[in-house]
C-alpha cells in the first residue's frame, strides 16, 4: 500500500494554468470586459472624485514631504547593466542608455512617481524609427485618471465618446502601479489613501485655529441701550460699535453702555499641538519620519530618520525602474536586438560619504587577505571596470613590492643567492681582522676604525645584490623558481 502510494505521488505533475484568476469567479468573469473602479473605500465615499485627492497637494507638508520624496529620487545617477556577457547583451545597454540621454527621462520619472501618491501613472511612448531601428522619441506621462483598467487588468482610455473606454493599444504605454496586498487590484492604493483624513482634520483645525485667535486675540465690544430703545436707536448703536470694533460687537439693552468684553479660554486643546500632531503624521506617511521635514532634531535622530527616508526612495526607484525595465526596455530590446537579454535600467542610492566608508571597509578587508571579484566592483562602485595586472601601478610603472606579490619565490630567491656568502664578505672584513691582529688595546681598534672603512672592497657585495634583486624580480613576474645561481 506504502509502494502505491509513492508511485501516485512520484507521478503528480504541477498545474500550470492559473486556477484562481478572475475568469475563475463568476461575478468577476461578467466584468472582464467592463471597465473597473479603484479598490479605494475613501475615493468611493467621496464619489470616486480624484479632484480631491490632487487638491491633497496644496497642503504645504504634503507638498514639502512628497517634493523632497521625489526630488531625492530623480538626483540618483542612473546606470544602464548588460543583461548578459554577449556582444548583442552589451549594444542593446549602450542603444538603451544613448536612448535615455536623449530624452528628459529624470523629468518622466518624477511624473511617472506620482503612482506613488494616486495608486498608479500612466506614460504614452512616443516611437519613432532611425533608420531599421525602434527609438525613443518623447515620454508623454498622462493624465491618470483618463485611464481605467478592465476585468481582464487592460488598459482602457475613458472619452466622451466612448465611456466604458477605448482599448489600447500593447507595447505603447508605460503603466507604473504601487504594489498592494494582492495582484487582482490593477489600480494600487497610493498615499492619498491615508492622506485625505490627516488633511481634512488639519484644514479644519486651521480654521478653528483662526476663530480662535480672533475671539481670544481681539476684545468684543458691548453695546447696552435702554430697553425702551427704538430700532434705529440699536441700529444706530451697532453702527457705532462697528466702527470702533469692525465686526466684533454686540448691543444689549441697558443704558446704551459700551465696554469690552473680554473672551475667557476654557479647556478644550490646544490648535497648535493638535495641527502639529497632524503635520507629523503627514511626514510619517509621505517620508516615514519627521526629522528631514522638520526642524529641532538631533544629529543620530536625523541620521536614522534619514536612513528610513533612503529605504522609501529605494523602493521608489525599484518600482519605477522595474516597470520600466519589463516594458520599455524589453519591447525595444526585442524589436532591436533579437535574442539578447535586457538591460536593466536602475538608480544608484549610495552617496559619496556612504561610497567612501565602503571603500575604506573594502580596504580593510583586502589586506586581511581577501580580495573582491569585478562583479562586486562593478555592482557597488557602477561604470566600467578591467582588471590590472597585479604587478602594474595604475601609473603603468612595474611595481618593485615583490614581497606583498610573490613572497615564496623572493625566499627562495635570498636563500640562494646568500647560500655562498663567506667569498662575498671576506674582502669587507678583511680590513678589520688586520687591524684586530696588529692593535695593541681596543682603545686603538676603536680609534683606528674610521680610518679603515675607505679600505673595506664592497664590490663584490654590491653585484651579488644587484643580482638578487634582479633575480627576485624575475621570480616574482615570472613565478619561476629560481634557485639564486647566476
Amino acid at each position: 500500500m506504502a509502494k502505491k502510494n509513492k508511485k501516485q505521488a512520484k507521478a503528480q505533475k504541477p498545474v500550470v494554468t492559473e486556477v484562481a484568476g478572475v475568469k475563475s469567479d463568476l461575478a468577476l468573469a461578467a466584468l472582464v470586459d467592463e471597465i473597473t473602479t479603484p479598490n479605494d473605500t475613501i475615493l468611493k465615499s467621496i464619489g470616486g472624485r480624484y479632484e480631491e485627492y490632487k487638491a491633497l497637494l496644496r497642503d504645504d507638508q504634503v507638498k514639502a514631504a512628497f517634493s523632497q520624496r521625489l526630488d531625492a529620487m530623480v538626483a540618483k545617477e542612473i546606470i544602464v547593466e548588460p543583461g548578459g556577457d554577449s556582444p548583442a547583451d552589451k549594444k542593446a545597454a549602450e542603444f538603451i542608455k544613448a536612448q535615455l540621454e536623449a530624452i528628459n527621462f529624470d523629468a518622466a520619472c518624477r511624473k511617472m512617481a506620482h503612482a506613488q501618491f494616486y495608486g498608479y501613472s500612466v506614460a504614452e511612448i512616443l516611437w519613432a524609427f532611425d533608420g531599421a531601428q525602434v527609438v525613443i522619441d518623447g515620454i508623454k506621462v498622462r493624465k491618470f485618471d483618463r485611464f481605467r483598467f478592465d476585468g481582464a487588468g487592460r488598459l482602457r482610455l475613458i472619452t466622451k465618446t466612448s465611456p466604458k473606454g477605448e482599448f489600447m493599444p500593447e507595447r505603447k504605454f508605460w503603466v507604473s502601479t504601487v504594489e498592494t496586498d494582492n495582484d487582482d487590484d490593477p489600480y494600487g492604493l497610493g498615499l492619498a489613501h491615508f492622506l485625505y483624513w490627516p488633511v481634512y482634520l488639519k484644514r479644519n483645525g486651521l480654521r478653528f485655529w483662526a476663530v480662535a485667535l480672533e475671539k481670544f486675540g481681539m476684545p468684543t465690544a458691548v453695546g447696552k441701550h435702554h430697553p425702551g430703545a427704538s430700532e434705529a436707536d440699536v441700529s444706530n448703536l451697532l453702527s457705532l460699535l462697528s466702527a470702533i470694533h469692525g465686526q466684533a460687537a454686540v448691543t444689549v439693552p441697558d443704558g446704551q453702555e459700551i465696554s469690552l468684553l473680554e473672551a475667557v479660554r476654557t479647556s478644550g486643546g490646544d490648535h497648535k499641538e493638535f495641527v502639529a500632531y497632524l503635520d507629523a503624521m503627514i511626514a510619517k506617511v509621505i517620508v516615514g519620519q519627521t526629522s528631514t521635514t522638520d526642524t529641532g532634531s538631533f544629529r543620530g535622530t536625523a541620521n536614522v530618520h534619514k536612513d528610513v527616508r533612503d529605504e522609501i526612495i529605494k523602493a521608489d526607484t525599484d518600482l519605477l525602474c522595474g516597470t520600466f525595465n519589463s516594458g520599455p526596455v524589453r519591447w525595444l530590446t526585442e524589436w532591436n536586438f533579437p535574442g539578447a537579454k535586457p538591460p536593466r535600467v536602475w538608480r544608484v542610492l549610495d552617496d559619496n560619504e556612504d561610497l567612501d566608508n565602503r571603500v575604506k571597509r573594502d580596504k580593510e578587508i583586502y589586506e586581511m587577505g581577501f580580495e573582491p571579484d569585478l562583479d562586486y566592483i562593478t555592482s557597488t562602485y557602477g561604470g566600467k571596470w578591467t582588471k590590472r595586472n597585479a604587478q602594474t601601478k595604475p601609473d603603468g610603472q612595474q611595481s618593485t613590492d615583490f614581497a606583498e606579490s610573490n613572497p615564496d619565490a623572493i625566499d627562495r630567491a635570498v636563500e640562494g643567492g646568500l647560500s655562498d656568502w663567506q667569498p662575498m664578505m671576506d674582502p669587507v672584513l678583511q680590513p678589520i681582522l688586520d687591524l684586530v691582529e696588529g692593535a695593541a688595546s681596543f682603545e686603538e681598534i676603536k680609534a683606528r676604525l674610521p680610518e679603515i672603512y675607505g679600505d673595506m672592497d664592497v664590490s663584490k657585495v654590491r653585484e651579488t645584490l644587484s643580482r638578487l634583486t634582479f633575480a627576485t624580480e624575475v621570480a616574482t613576474r615570472a613565478g619561476a623558481d629560481l634557485d639564486g645561481d647566476d
